[in-house]
């Protein structure tokens, strides 16, 4: 029996929470960076990159051990389907004028999060796995 179907709930939440909290705080970090380059920072902006790092992962984390416990090849099709939503996370990124708030976006903002977005794309991707175990 592979590991992979010893996949726990707890394990799974275990490495989204690990990847997350990593992702918040590389993500927080690289707030204050990109507002010493030159990124204006919105109002509140810390509280939101946390939230955003952290709970997003999560989902990605029960998604994971539903995808590894219960669908063929799952961990495959998860890691396919993380990496086409990262991709797909950055539209916004690009597009968007405003937040949702309705504060208008300057023309630093992909600078401030378009890495944030790989950052903790790439913490859901290997850490969820590799923390899980």
């Amino acid at each position: 029996m592979s590991t992979e179907n010893q996949l726990t709930f707890l394990k799974a939440i275990k490495g989204g929470a690990i990847a997350g909290l990593i992702g918040a705080g590389i993500n927080n970090i690289w707030s204050l960076i990109a507002n010493a380059l030159g990124a204006t920072i919105p109002p509140n902006f810390a509280i939101a990159v946390t939230m955003s790092s952290i709970f997003p992962v999560l989902i990605g984390a029960i998604l994971y051990f539903v995808f590894v416990r219960y669908v063929p090849k799952g961990k495959v099709v998860w890691i396919s389907l993380a990496i086409a939503f990262i991709l797909f996370s950055f539209y916004p990124v690009f597009s968007n004028p405003q937040l949702p708030d309705g504060t208008t976006l300057d023309d630093t903002f992909p600078l401030l999060v378009g890495p944030m977005h790989i950052f903790s794309g790439f913490l859901a991707v290997w850490g969820i796995p590799r923390w899980s175990k």
